[in-house]
């Protein structure tokens, strides 16, 4: 009786850490930031913070909408703006003060997106397929489609003093360049070949591209230990940045299995290698499977996000069957 209360309270414990992970990941996504707004005037903080509430709102509920939109061609268009829509809120977070500028994109472009996006659902939850229907939800897609270029020219408008200060910048290093008497290689930047490729610089066309790999330098006796399941030569993460939550989340319920349930090979069973789950549990009456998978679990847990990914997703993917 002792030993089937022990495993429904390790049962209970495990459900509590992978909801409660999942709950925190969810908080995390969803989360509206708080600007640092000390230094500025209550009054002027309160307003750039009611803006940035907004916007946050506003992108929130488009990320939601697009998860759940059954057509891929405006769920594609969306991403496109979301993508621009989360790279200038980060930019604003982090420089509050630029949050007036983007006055346009907040009260004007992403409020007619929400607009757009709702109405097209309300027209989705009729299922009516007539031709006017029809032609007013593809007027739709294409004006949500030219609101891609807009929200860039804000992005940009948000950027201006900084593109100024950079370009003035540039300015007074080509003129120092000249006056020392340093050629500066002439690029055609942007220049579309009879191909259609973008040019980069004609005089390398015709030449196999080469990467060169960075050079990293340490302190003596502080060199770097080289991981060795992806290329660390590039800064690159092996995933998208985007799919980070849920593989932290599949490496803390993994761990968590691994260290409550790890004597029966929940973590094996869980990861897909039914074999060696199968081998945890039938020697779960001793001691050995116990001490090994909360070892395993430990090591789960502080192994790097990009370590377990290699380790225990990609590298699944890649032999295309498991154990």
């Amino acid at each position: 009786m002792d030993e089937l209360l022990n495993y429904l309270i390790v049962i209970l414990m495990t459900t509590g850490v992978i909801f409660g992970g999942k709950a925190f990941w969810d908080w995390k996504k969803n989360r509206v930031p708080r600007l640092d707004l000390k230094e500025l005037e209550a009054e002027r903080a309160q307003f750039l913070q009611e803006n940035f509430d907004k916007a946050t709102t506003d992108y929130n509920f488009l990320e939601t909408a697009r998860e759940n939109l059954n057509d891929r061609e405006l769920s594609a268009q969306l991403k496109r703006l979301q993508r621009t829509a989360r790279n200038l809120l980060n930019h604003l977070e982090k420089n509050p003060e630029r949050i007036a500028l983007a006055y346009k994109f907040i009260d004007y472009y992403q409020d007619r997106a929400v607009k757009i996006v709702k109405q097209y659902q309300e027209l989705e939850e009729t299922h009516l397929s007539t031709g006017r229907v029809e032609e007013l939800k593809a007027r739709m897609k294409q004006t949500l489609a030219a609101l891609d270029d807009a929200y860039q020219d804000q992005f940009e408008h948000v950027l201006n003093d900084h593109i100024i200060s950079v370009d003035a910048e540039l300015k007074v290093m080509e003129q120092q360049l000249d006056a020392e008497g340093i050629k500066r290689k002439t690029i055609d930047v942007g220049q579309v070949d009879e191909y259609g490729n973008v040019r980069i610089d004609t005089d390398l066309l015709d030449q196999p591209m080469e990467l060169e790999p960075k050079r990293k330098f340490f302190p003596q006796g502080m060199q770097k230990r080289k991981r060795p399941h992806y290329d660390d030569s590039t800064d690159l993460a092996p995933f998208p940045e985007e799919d980070r939550p849920q593989i932290v989340q599949t490496k803390l319920i993994q761990s968590a299995l691994a260290i409550f349930l790890g004597s029966f090979g929940a973590h094996k069973f869980y990861q897909g290698r039914t074999i060696q789950g199968i081998l945890y549990f039938l020697l779960s009456w001793t001691t050995l499977p116990m001490w090994i998978s909360i070892l395993e679990g430990i090591r789960y847990l502080f192994m790097p996000v990009e370590d377990f990914y290699e380790q225990y997703i990609n590298r699944d993917k890649g032999r295309g069957t498991r154990d």
